[in-house]
């Protein structure tokens, strides 16, 4: 029942980033992360085209939009993360930002833990 605003990157991810918005609007299942902190990602594989890691980090920040072309997720960092898997240190690359208070946000995160699914939806707005 939330809205939060963002941006979308048109440097350094110019190729994942013009893949989302050709899927756009997206309605993305979600579930919390089980390694890397403070995250939920998608439950389903999403192609956004590269097959390599645009500017890729594994230290995204709080608000950070990403995808990782090795396994097709989308994610949403909603505090401390460091990208982990259970074979060790993963990288992915940061998409966009939401931005504006993000506490109902990270509040709707969370809940992905204990609550299990939930539904994150994309869409441009003019």
């Amino acid at each position: 029942g939330g809205h939060s605003e963002g941006v979308l990157f048109d440097e350094g991810v110019p190729e994942s980033v013009a893949g989302l918005i050709k899927l756009l609007p997206l309605e993305i299942p979600v579930i919390h992360v089980a390694w890397s902190g403070e995250m939920i990602m998608s439950t389903r594989s999403y192609d956004l085209g590269p097959d390599r890691k645009e500017n890729e980090t594994r230290l995204p920040r709080d608000g950070d939009i990403s995808w990782d072309p090795s396994f097709g997720e989308i994610a949403f960092t909603y505090g401390t993360v460091e990208c982990k898997m259970q074979t060790g240190y993963n990288t992915i690359v940061v998409i966009g930002r939401l931005q504006g208070a993000l506490d109902e946000f990270a509040s709707f995160c969370r809940a992905r833990r204990f609550e299990g699914l939930g539904t994150v939806t994309l869409s441009i707005v003019e």
